[in-house]
């Protein structure tokens, strides 16, 4: 039986358990996704697909978005012809997400046991495979290049397309892709060295073809470099500019992103622990594993291969910007490099050091390190498992605050949601929290409304009168920062229309309306939301309040005990 089991186990046959595999891994993400609910950059990417212009997908919104516009034009025709939105969102998703997982197994030289675990992975599951943004396809473009590098110097058409997909679809895909081609380049290089015909270089045609895509990347660069208003976190507006934090934490942070993209989670939607003297076993382990993925992609000649697109991606992530769900782009490279390793060597060839170690220590020992090994499999099946039944579980909060809206009618007065409000200066963590948010001065962004974004899909216009207020038809937002004088000119423009009758969670309503008095608004609605990450779902609450006028004339809604607006 143990035989039979090992010859199953590590077969490299593609057949009848693949088709199985693929058939549960569709129903898992499709069970998931109906009971998912958009979160804010899924709402956002819809937004702009239905009312932004074709125009202002390609030149204008990438400047602020930061990524290629191909995602937000597959969206159009479903978004602009009134398909239904969540249905929309995780059918497109989960098709190419699929096909991306079909790829890798089928497509794939890992053993069967192997490929059969793979989908069930967190990010080829949950992150990428329920929650709809554009890395389904950046995954699937990874994958394709895999299935292509081996015969890359034959067919490099192929090859380069694949890449060419992964700039056409996101920012890290052009970091990959570039790293890759210089890889080629250098490799190509050395090939005509040693053949002391280096001056035929410029006629070979991979050497044109990669020329054809640096022009490409460069057109796509070009479309999603930051407007110099662009917002991020730590820009406060355009007379001044992002500061980068080149800490000790950021360094360690190069390898941490490594490890918490196969096994550790040092890194989630919470940020980074400001504990990190608890967080040194993560740190370590972290530390130890870049070391061994690079022992193990020097032994097989891959070296340059993965440290070079890993180094820009790390680094990018560490000192520029990243978020949770990018870690998932690393893992997917990660699967990159080792299906390349397999496809060459028909196996990865451990170090010499490993190999000495291994024919010391006794079968028990022998034993352990190989349940060890597959920990890596193990574990984001568990984080896929665990989100899911989170998402599954608990709601996250737009589906029931617009089934509100919706009951009581209340899209028929004038609404406003929060705005982005940025604490000026430093505080720490716990005294803040135990006081009242009017206390500290805040910075404002009257066009950043999150929740306007992710409530107005529910319903066919805008139905927040002070969002987007100049292009009321718009239901995105430009992440543009701005100085306060600008922003007071936008509360300005509010004050025209007069005092909202609805809020959607607790603001500073007074830095809009300075006359407006608070306790004339009532809260009449607590929507809890719960985000989901590996083991850990993030629970917060939203509020929704209504003037006292308003809240008489419904007659049928109950006040709750909460905080006032401020």
């Amino acid at each position: 039986m143990k035989e039979k089991f090992k010859s199953w186990a590590f077969s490299k046959e593609h057949g009848k358990c693949d088709v199985i595999t693929l058939i549960i891994y569709l129903l898992g993400v499709c069970t998931v996704s109906f009971f998912h609910e958009p979160w804010f950059d899924e709402a956002q990417a819809w937004a702009i697909a239905r009312s932004g212009t074709i125009k202002e997908i390609l030149f204008e919104i990438p400047h602020y978005e930061g990524h290629p516009p191909l995602w937000h034009l597959i969206l159009v025709p479903f978004a602009k012809l009134g398909a239904p939105y969540e249905l929309s969102l995780a059918a497109v998703n989960i098709f190419f997400m699929t096909l991306a997982v079909a790829v890798l197994l089928f497509k794939s030289p890992f053993p069967k046991l192997i490929r059969c675990l793979l989908p069930f992975n967190f990010f080829l599951f949950y992150q990428y495979g329920v929650i709809s943004r554009p890395y389904c396809i950046l995954v699937l473009a990874i994958f394709l290049a895999a299935v292509c590098y081996k015969n890359r110097n034959e067919h490099p058409v192929k090859y380069l397309l694949c890449l060419a997909l992964m700039c056409a679809v996101h920012s890290y895909g052009i970091m990959i892709a570039g790293c890759l081609c210089i890889v080629w380049l250098i490799e190509i290089f050395t090939e005509y060295k040693k053949s002391g015909k280096l001056a035929d270089i410029l006629k070979d045609r991979r050497c044109w073809l990669m020329f054809c895509l640096l022009i490409f990347a460069m057109l796509v660069m070009a479309a999603i470099v930051p407007d110099e208003n662009v917002y991020l976190g730590g820009k406060m507006s355009n007379e001044t500019e992002k500061k980068f934090d080149f800490s000790c934490i950021n360094i360690l942070f190069c390898f941490v992103i490594f490890s918490d993209s196969i096994i550790t989670s040092f890194f989630n939607y919470a940020g980074v622990p400001s504990e990190i003297a608890s967080q040194i076993p993560v740190i370590v382990v972290s530390i130890l594993l870049v070391a061994l993925f690079v022992t193990i992609t020097y032994r097989n000649k891959k070296l340059l291969t993965f440290l070079l697109p890993y180094g820009v991606l790390s680094i990018f992530g560490s000192f520029v910007y990243i978020s949770p769900h990018h870690i998932g782009v690393i893992t997917a490279f990660v699967i990159f490099v080792l299906w390349i390793i397999v496809d060459e060597n028909g196996k990865v060839l451990l170090p010499e050091y490993m190999n000495k170690i291994s024919a010391k220590i006794g079968k028990k020992l022998k034993v352990i390190l190989k349940a060890i090994a597959f920990l890596p499999l193990l574990i984001p099946i568990a984080w896929s498992c665990t989100s899911s039944y989170f998402d599954i579980r608990y709601p996250y909060w737009f589906d029931e605050a617009a089934d509100f809206i919706k009951e009581y009618h209340l899209d028929d007065y004038k609404i406003i949601g929060y705005w982005q409000q940025v604490l000026n200066g430093e505080i720490d963590d716990d005294a803040f929290w135990n006081v009242d948010e009017a206390d500290y001065m805040w910075h404002d962004y009257p066009n950043l409304q999150g929740i306007s974004v992710a409530l107005n899909p529910y319903f066919d216009k805008n139905i927040f009168c002070y969002f987007n207020i100049d292009k009321h038809d718009k239901t995105f937002q430009y992440y543009r920062a701005n100085t306060q004088k600008e922003a007071e000119e936008e509360f300005s423009k509010w004050r025209e229309q007069g005092e909202p009758d609805v809020v959607i969670e607790r603001c500073e309503i007074t830095k809009a309306y300075p006359d407006i008095d608070v306790d004339n608004y009532v809260a009449v609605k607590r929507i809890y939301f719960y985000k989901p990450y590996k083991f850990e779902t993030y629970d917060q609450y939203i509020t929704i309040y209504v003037t006292k006028d308003l809240f008489n004339k419904i007659g049928t809604l109950e006040e709750l005990t909460a905080k006032k607006l401020y």
